[in-house]
Parts: structure tokens; sequence; C-alpha cells
């Protein structure tokens, strides 16, 4: 027994190009003749010039000096193409003795006669012949020639490392327990190596713990674009751009077969740079790797199983139950990650899976010639099973995908309002893009859904188009999301948003309230929501608190109708002078609009609680700031446009007027003018708002030199000009002003003085009349 020999004629650098390397020279050793072993199976693969270089793996794995080194990935991952090229190059430093395995090495006297071969031409000290004669025997005695094996292993002087390549192959049981046996007496100096497509049926958590193994996984051997783009280009001579390359690796998941066949496919392409967002499982590279290489070598059961689940964009065992009528998924799932079919785990207790895309879509392709309608039928029980289980989002997709409209427009119906209350409207708006417009203008209860979300996402056009179909609905209902009828939703849109006037606006939403009764229902807060709104609008303030003020204490609602009401409540109480109860109201807006579980920042009606917040501050005099909050609101209404213009035409008025305030007549007059131009458009209803605009028409031009006061009044003397309007007393006037209430008196008298009034009812009309209020 001796040490192992080096391979003769290999240097470090000469990794490319060459003929294939042996392990070793075959004359080293002569050869039993009894030897039936297959030449080929023991060289290295030649490494070739379009090969992607491995530089980092190929140092990872010289630095390896684990017993076991696993190298575990699906087919294509170029699992075989490391090994060769470390190889290549590790072979100079240290021996490595090369088994390809296939089918045949089942036989675990074959297997070991080709490892122990394999051994003998890089070790030529290694005394193999009595262990082949063991080996050879009728009854081989496979346990002697481990043993022998061990012992010879042992004497070794150098290192040695015994690489099996395609070990996914072995399938008999007796082979992973002699492996198994090796392993566990293996001397130090001795390092396996397994490539496999399917994580052996090894004692690895012996290993693993303790540390006598290393592992090689999908994740490591991805390419990345640089990779993939060196590959590309030396296969086709084309550089794609930055994009399209990225969107390639996207596609492909940095798959490097699907790379290569890319970069195959590529070559022919007219259209190079159109390439990779066209690049699929339905690619003909793709189709022919994967259907002989993976799909077609498995069972018909498991190939069945393959398509219907390929269906799922994501899955755990139960739901492929319920999707393909199995009682066994778990079983099938252990063994699809056990032989690496492209199943990529997605939680880390390996309960929820997905396909890798390229192989998802070759699937779908198979099952849809092989069984034309069973995807429709697939799509719905996975959508029922997700529907059971409280997942919206997933049973409307699947819906959709099933391209079951009656299903997928009832779902939408009852879920939309909680996906667009929590801040979801995109995922709201992508089913309803899916049931396309031609299936919404023929269902008025898909039309409901549609003119809800575009009414509070800013879409008035939609919201025009959908309204109508909503309407002819009439009486139908209860709708799914608890809305009392079709009729009922028409009226509470109209009645809501006002975006045909407030004439309209004022009597639809009277409609809502008589219709929505039930005080445990959202709606009942929507409904007088709206309704307060437009009494607001239409100067009718006392009304308006009515129907806003008990839906602050009580009640569910939608956090849209909870943020109208505490704005509109704010406003109406900054007209009647309660401006401590208008700031708490403004205040728990713009918190509502701050809260990000809420999520309701984006979206249009996040401009109200600015509103609120400006009309108090210039309310208390506090024009500067109010400016900044008003400006703000009308960014956001300009940005988002809307559908409801009223609250557009409610900054216009309360900027202009702090502008006044701040002697910027030129800016105050152009949000005049563009009030002016929005009432013109709605004048049904409007007159309060119309009366707004001309107070403020004449504050712009001035009043007539005879009615100016001879002493203008002061900022606070305005503050309290404004409070005098409500029925607040002098203490109370104070208490929001934070100022004593002989204070307010002083200052009450001298706006009593200046305005030439001896009356509070006459200040405030004085007041008006000179445009001060």
């Amino acid at each position: 027994m001796g040490g192992c020999g080096m391979v003769p004629g290999l240097s470090e650098h000469s990794t490319v190009d060459r003929e294939p390397v042996r392990a070793a020279s075959v004359s080293a050793a002569p050869r039993p003749s009894f030897d039936v072993v297959l030449d080929s199976k023991l060289h290295i693969p030649r490494v070739r010039t379009d090969w992607v270089k491995r530089p980092a793996l190929v140092r990872d794995l010289d630095n390896i000096v684990a017993k076991l080194v696993l190298i575990d990935a699906p087919a294509g991952y170029g699992k075989t193409t490391l090994l060769a090229q470390w190889g290549s190059a590790a072979a100079a430093r240290r021996p490595l003795a090369w088994i390809s395995l296939d089918p045949g090495d089942n036989d675990p006297a074959r297997l070991w006669q080709h490892l122990v071969t394999s051994l003998q031409h890089v070790c030529p000290g290694l005394d193999a012949d009595p262990i082949l004669r063991s080996l050879h025997r009728q009854v081989p005695a496979v346990s002697d020639a481990l043993s022998r094996l061990v012992n010879e292993l042992s004497a070794l002087a150098a290192p040695v490392v015994i690489i099996l390549d395609d070990y996914h192959l072995i399938r008999e049981r007796r082979c992973h327990d002699q492996l198994e046996f090796l392993l566990l007496r293996l001397p130090p100096t001795v390092q396996v190596v397994l490539s496999t497509r399917a994580e052996p049926p090894l004692s690895l958590g012996k290993l693993r713990a303790a540390g006598e193994m290393a592992e090689i996984r999908m994740a490591n051997l991805r390419f990345t674009a640089e990779q993939a783009d060196a590959l590309i280009q030396q296969v086709a001579s084309v550089k794609l751009s930055d994009h399209d390359l990225s969107e390639l690796v996207e596609r492909s998941e940095g798959w490097p077969a699907g790379l290569y066949l890319a970069a195959l496919s590529v070559r022919d392409h007219p259209a190079p740079a159109n390439f990779a967002r066209d690049f699929a499982g339905g690619n003909r590279y793709i189709v022919d790797f994967l259907a002989e290489e993976v799909i077609g070598r498995q069972p018909e059961p498991i190939q069945q199983f393959l398509m219907r689940t390929a269906v799922l964009s994501r899955f755990t065992a139960p739901l492929c139950d319920a999707v393909t009528g199995r009682v066994n998924a778990r079983d099938v799932i252990d063994k699809l990650e056990r032989e690496n079919l492209f199943l990529i785990a997605l939680d880390d207790k390996r309960e929820w899976f997905r396909y890798h895309h390229l192989f998802a879509q070759l699937l779908l392709g198979q099952l849809d010639r092989a069984e034309p309608g069973a995807i429709r039928a697939l799509h719905q029980r996975a959508s029922t099973w997700y529907l059971e289980r409280g997942s919206a989002d997933e049973a409307i997709g699947h819906a959709l995908a099933a391209g079951d409209f009656t299903r997928s427009a009832t779902l939408i119906a009852q879920h939309w309002y909680r996906y667009m209350d929590a801040g979801r409207a995109a995922t709201v708006r992508s089913w309803l893009r899916s049931l396309g417009d031609d299936n919404i203008s023929t269902s008025p209860l898909a039309a409901h859904s549609a003119a809800w979300v575009a009414a509070l996402t800013g879409d008035r056009e939609a919201v025009w188009r959908w309204l109508p179909v909503v309407a002819a609905g009439g009486d139908q209902g209860p709708l799914p999301d608890g809305i009392r009828s079709l009729r009922s939703s028409a009226a509470l849109l109209d009645g809501t948003f006002g975006a045909n006037g407030l004439a309209r606006m004022r009597v639809s939403a009277a409609q809502a309230v008589e219709l929505e009764t039930n005080p445990a229902s959202p709606w009942y807060g929507v409904a007088r929501s709206g309704y307060g709104a437009a009494l607001y609008f239409c100067g009718e303030f006392e009304a308006a608190s009515r129907q806003l003020e008990p839906l602050l204490l009580s009640g569910p609602s939608l956090a849209l109708a909870r943020l109208n009401a505490s704005v509109m409540m704010s406003l109406v109480a900054v007209e009647q002078g309660r401006l401590g109860q208008a700031e708490q109201m403004a205040d728990t807006a713009r918190d509502m609009v701050a809260d990000e579980v809420a999520g309701l920042s984006q979206v249009p009606q996040a401009s109200l609680a600015a509103i609120a917040v400006g009309a108090v501050l210039s309310a208390q005099g506090r024009f500067p700031e109010a400016r900044d909050e008003l400006e703000g609101a009308l960014r956001a209404r300009r940005r988002w446009s809307g559908v409801s213009p009223w609250p557009t035409v409610e900054v216009l008025l309360r900027l202009a007027s702090v502008l006044l305030e701040l002697d910027d007549q030129s800016g105050a007059g152009a949000l005049l003018g563009e009030a002016r131009d929005v009432l013109a458009a709605f004048p049904d209803g409007a007159a309060a708002q119309l009366d707004r605009l001309e107070r403020l028409d004449r504050r712009l031009v001035g009043p007539p030199a005879a009615g100016l006061p001879a002493e203008p009044l002061s900022e606070r003397e305005r503050a309290v000009l404004q409070l005098l309007r409500g029925t607040l007393s002098a203490r109370e006037i104070g208490q929001e002003l934070c100022v004593s209430a002989n204070t307010v008196k002083s200052h009450t008298r001298a706006v009593y003085r200046k305005l030439g009034v001896s009356t509070r009812h006459d200040a405030v009309r004085r007041g008006h009349e000179l445009g001060i209020i």
C-alpha cells in the first residue's frame, strides 16, 4: 500500500479546451481481466470555452475541509459544470476520483467497482485488486470490500477527493446504506462530493450537527446578471441592455440552463432587444429540456400532480389535496422537494412552496394540452379553498383566473370596501381590470363595486359611466358588502360625492339616510356622513351637526366615513364659533390620515384633514400657518382631482380668505376665479357657496371708502369678531382664545367702537358687509 500520485501532465492553469481528463492515467495500474468498467464514466468532463467561469464557487470548494460536500440543485443549475471547472484545476493539487453515475449503478457491486477503479487510477499505490475481486464474486462481498477500502484509504499519505456525479440516479437502498457506512468511517484525508438533483437519503442531520458537511444549493448556483451577460455574449455574440438583461435573469430566476437556452434562442432571434420579455416556459428549448430531463422521467401520477398544481402561484399540502382531489399531497411535496423538482420553499417551516416560474409555465402548457377543461375547474377549487380560510385576495384571484365572472363579481362586491378601507385600492382596481369593462357594463353588481372604487380614487369619468348601470339594478339586494340595495348604493354614491351638483347631492343623501336604517351597518354611518356634508355645503350648519355628531360617538363605520364626519364636524364647529371642538375634530382627522395601518394617506380624501386644520388655524387668527395647511390641501386636491368638487371649493374659498388677511390680493383673486368656475358648472343648490364667494369678492375689491372703520381691527379683534357669530359667551370665547373673559370683553368693546355698532348681532352683520368675516 502506498500514497496517491499526482495526475501527470496537469498544471494549475491548464483548465480550458483540453482532452477529457481522466482521474489519472489508466495505465497506472493493470486492470483485472474481469473488469467491465466503462472508461467514459471515470473522466472529469472537459471544460468548454463557452462555460461561464465560477471562480468564487471554485475557491469555496477548494477551501472546504468537511468530510461530505453536497451539491444539491435541480437540473440545469451547473452542478457538473462547476465540478468540472474545479476538478480541472484541483486535480493538479490533489487527486480526484470521478464517477459519472447512471441507473446501472444501482447495483451495489457495480457502483463500488466503479468507485474503487477510479480511486485506483488516481492513487496507483492503493491495493485495489483484492477489493475488486470481492466485488466480482457470484455473490459480491460488498461489506468485505468496503472494510478493505476503508483500510486502504486510511493508509493513504496524501488527501484524495471522491466525486459522485448525478447521485440522484441511485435509488437502491443498499447503495445508500453502504455509502453511509463509508462516510462514517472516512479518514480525515478523504473527502466525498455528491452532486445530486435530490437530497440523498443519508444521515445528513448527523453530519451537519458534527460540522462534517458543507452544502452548495440552488441559491448559490444561480447566475448573476454579470454571469448571464458573459454567457449570452459567448454563445450568441449579443449584448443585451442592462434592463433587458435584468428582466431575463429575473424571468429565469438565474437558472443557468435556462439562460444558456435563452442564449441559443436569442442567437436566432430577429429582435434580440425584445427577446427578454418574450422569453418564457413556452420557449422551444426550455420545453424540450424540461420535458425530457425532468417531467418525462416522473411516474404518471407525479406528472399529473405537477400539471394540476401548476395553476397555483403558491401552494401547501391541504390546498393541493383540495385542488387535485388527492389525499397524499404532503407525501408528494416531500418527494418533489427531495428530488429538487424546481420546488422553492417560501417559509422556514417548509409548509408553503412554489414552482420555478419557467417550470410552472411549461407545466401549465402541458396541462392545457392534456386536459383542456381542467384549468377552470382547478382554479375554482382553489378559490373555494382560499375563501373558506378567509383569504379573499387569493379566492378572487383564482375565480378571475377561472373566468368565473359571476363568482368574481360577487366576491369583489363582498370584499372591495374592506380592502379600500385598509388602503388596498390598487388590489381592488386590479380585480376590476381583470373583470373587464364589457363584463362590468352588463352587471349592476360589478358596476356597483367599480363605481365606488372609482369614486374613492378620484375617477369622475368612471363614476358617471357606472352610476346609471348601478341605478338600473333598482331594489335588488341586499348586496354582498351590506348595502341594502343597488338603489341605495346609487343614492349613497350621489349623496356622498355630489358629482352632479349640491341640489342632487342633498336629495340623494337624504334618500340614502332613509334607505340605510340599520345602525349596526357601516353604511348607516356613510349615509349620515354624506348627508351631513351636503347640509354643511348648503349652509345648514345646525342640521349638519345633528347628522354628524352622533357618528363621532358610536356605531361601526368605514374609515373614510369617520374621516369625513370628523372633518365636516370640525368645519361646522368653526362656523358656529366652537373652536375647541373644531380643533379636537381636526386633530382626530389628521391622526386618522397619519395612521399607516388605516392607509388613508394615499387617497384623495386625505386632503380633507388639512382643510379642517387650516380652517381652525384661520379662525384662531394664525394666518401664515393656515396658509401652509390650506395650500397643501389644495395641491393634493389638484393632484388627485377627485370626484367631488365641493372639498375643492371649500379649500379655495378658505385659502382665498387667508390670503386676503395676508394682503395677497393677487393670489386670492386667482383662487376666487377658480372657485367661480366650479360653481358656474354646478349652480343648482349652491346658494350658500355663491354667497361666500360674493362676500370674498367684496373684500377683494374693498368696501366703499365711506364704509371703512375709522380704525382697522387688530388680529385679536378679528378673531373675537369671528367667534361672535356663534352662541359662545365671553367666558367660552376666552377659553377658545386662551385669554380671560375680561380681555374678551375689552376686545368686544373695541370691535363695537371701530365698527360703529352697539350689539353683537350688528357687529357680525357689519363684519359681513365689510368683508371682514
